[in-house]
């Protein structure tokens, strides 16, 4: 089985989740390879220990509102897949961010009179594609509607969010710096 062709069919909606093997090792180096890309991410000068914390937790975090979720449902024994899979699809999109983010940067920089260009709507279009890869994912692990899923999607994505930026101090970052 290749690994990077199934993930590669889960980011286009054609693989499934469940398709992966339930490995603790897989689902670390997912785990892994979305902590490094995020923090990677990072302007330069983030890019320290405590900022490299928060990453770790903003990921661990979104394990566990995973697992929470799979847990309600009475679906825990999926979790490593489906885990692997959201960690794997986290990874690929921020990768594909990368590029574009300086470019958003100087938009924020800008402020409101700041016109998007198209590295905006493109991050836009990525960041839509990667809520509909995550709904997918939920969908069939939760065995739920897909509007359902994708409400589900959304509330952990804010409340990772949310949560990150309470735990933000303990790791020494600032609120604007992340």
């Amino acid at each position: 089985m290749n690994l990077l062709r199934l993930f590669i069919d889960i980011c286009l909606l054609r693989g499934r989740a469940q398709d992966l093997p339930a490995s603790t090792n897989l689902m670390l180096g997912s785990a892994l390879a979305s902590v490094v890309i995020d923090f990677f991410s990072l302007p330069d000068e983030a890019r320290n220990p405590g900022h490299l914390l928060f990453v770790a937790s903003q990921v661990a975090l979104f394990g566990l509102a995973v697992w929470l979720l799979l847990k309600q449902r009475s679906f825990p024994e999926r979790w490593t897949q489906t885990i692997t899979a959201l960690y794997a699809i986290n990874a690929a999109f921020s990768l594909a961010l990368m590029p574009f983010l300086p470019a958003l940067a100087e938009m924020l920089k800008q402020g409101p009179e700041a016109a998007p260009g198209w590295p905006a709507y493109l991050a836009l279009a990525l960041t839509a594609w990667f809520l509909a890869v995550m709904a997918r994912v939920l969908h069939e692990a939760l065995e739920i509607g897909m509007l359902v899923s994708f409400l589900f999607s959304l509330a952990v994505i804010f409340a990772v969010r949310i949560l990150g930026l309470v735990l933000m101090p303990l790791f020494g970052v600032q609120v604007g710096a992340a």
